[in-house]
């Protein structure tokens, strides 16, 4: 078995006696100190789980004790004991970082469990943290997350281009992580101390765009009351994101060609140029060179865009990341949601493989928030799926079964009771959460009467 170290401090000699003592039980190595400083010292030498220390002490107090602890090792979890009637110095304790405070004389019961509680949590974030290790040191940029040989090739590219100042173009359907894939780029780069800058220039008309992308001088156009700087004023020095960029008004894409030869933007409305040094990457999840040849996007600018091609394949062809990026979101949802799931099981996560995702990663996410929001316990299940990813059929007697023999109807019917009660009956985070659309929601509220 397993003895996590865990470090008791207080210089009462019987009360330390009598905390080793309760704790003996749990599956521990326990160490001791006589006092704040002797506490301190021990935690420059080792590396704690849990440290349970008493706040007042005569020659450092429980708060060096406590700042000591999370220099050494972050996840380190830290419990004070206090006096009766030191709420507010436990509520300061609590938000320095301790996790938990005990008022004396101590309910060794609860000293237990709360200790008991901290191993285990402690014990998830090195998991969690070597999972995070491993994967920025064989697959290379926080974030990016998968090992299929794709996805691996494209963190290769983006090591290798980082440094530089090249033009990148990213293709890839929606929801693949086109931005996400930017960011990587401008924070592997010496661009990275500067902003980092998206425009999406989707649905924009082109005088929008422009006054977006150039900026305005006061009276440039109706509207115009004051002078404003443009996303390339913004970002420079850093990088310009453009997303969507195959819709770009034609005008539009000849000015911002003329940026991109001169390193110089005119704002809308103004004569005198000023100098910009912009880092531009472009992403589309339209087939560009295609629209060269139909003339809706300029050649000059495409293969000025597309210095370097980044292509970002669809989830559907690296099944065998769904389960890194399902462990991924869970413990983010988790955290953000206040939810204690851990895991999920095998059914559920053959089923998630076994989907299409037309959404991508962005669809996965919004499915394990899903899940994670309306989860019944802490280990997910298919019972958790959202419907239109998994619903009973004969081929899954199993499930169905575990289900108490409901149709696919109620299963749905009830899983959006559950949501629209979680959400407080909003239907616009009721159907986010779902990871569907609103239309669809109140479809689905109304036919089956949850109105």
């Amino acid at each position: 078995m397993i003895r996590d170290p865990i470090l008791v401090v207080d210089d009462d000699e019987a009360l330390r006696a009598t905390l080793v003592e309760a704790l003996e039980s749990l599956p521990v190595e326990i160490d001791t100190a006589a006092g704040g400083a002797e506490g301190v010292q021990r935690l420059k030498d080792r590396d704690y789980a849990v440290v349970v220390t008493d706040l007042v002490m005569r020659d450092a107090d429980g708060f060096a004790v406590l700042a000591a602890a999370k220099a050494r090792h972050e996840p380190c979890r830290v419990i004070m004991l206090t006096g009766h009637g030191s709420r507010e110095v436990a509520v300061e304790a609590m938000q320095k970082g301790a996790t938990y405070y005990i008022e004396k004389p101590v309910d060794l019961k609860e000293l237990r469990t709360k200790v008991a509680k901290c191993l285990e949590e402690h014990r998830r974030d090195l998991r969690y943290e070597d999972m995070r290790s491993q994967l920025d040191k064989s697959y290379g940029i926080q974030g990016i997350i998968g090992q299929d040989p794709k996805i691996l090739r494209v963190i290769e590219v983006v090591r290798q281009i980082a440094p530089t100042a090249a033009s990148v173009l990213v293709l890839g359907p929606s929801g693949t992580g086109k931005e996400l894939v930017a960011r990587a780029i401008h924070n592997l780069s010496p661009r990275r101390a500067n902003p980092f800058v998206a425009l999406n220039c989707g649905g924009l008309a082109e005088g929008t765009i422009e006054s977006e992308l150039f900026g305005h001088v006061r009276g440039a156009y109706t509207g115009a009351v004051a002078d404003r700087e443009g996303k390339f004023e913004y970002a420079n020095g850093g990088t310009l994101f453009l997303d969507e960029v195959g819709e770009m008004p034609p005008g539009t894409q000849i000015k911002l060609l003329r940026v991109l030869e001169d390193r110089e933007v005119s704002r809308m409305g103004a004569n005198k140029p000023r100098k910009v040094d912009v880092r531009v990457i472009a992403a589309t999840n339209a087939d560009l060179a295609a629209r060269v040849k139909s003339g809706e996007f300029r050649e000059d600018l495409f293969y000025r865009l597309k210095v370097v091609t980044l292509e970002l394949p669809p989830l559907r062809e690296r099944r065998g990341d769904i389960k890194l990026l399902v462990e991924h979101f869970l413990r983010h949802f988790g955290g953000v949601h206040g939810k204690d799931v851990e895991s999920i099981d095998r059914d559920a996560l053959v089923a998630l493989v076994n989907y299409d995702w037309p959404g991508n990663v962005r669809e996965l996410r919004n499915a394990v928030e899903s899940m994670v929001v309306r989860a019944r316990g802490n280990i997910l299940t298919r019972q958790d799926l959202p419907p239109e990813i998994w619903a009973p059929s004969p081929a899954d007697h199993d499930a169905w079964l575990f289900l108490g023999g409901k149709t696919a109807e109620e299963v749905e019917k009830q899983h959006i009771r559950v949501s629209l009660e979680l959400n407080g009956g909003n239907r616009v985070r009721a159907a986010r959460a779902m990871g569907i659309s609103e239309r669809t929601l109140y479809r689905k509220i109304k036919e089956y009467g949850l109105e």
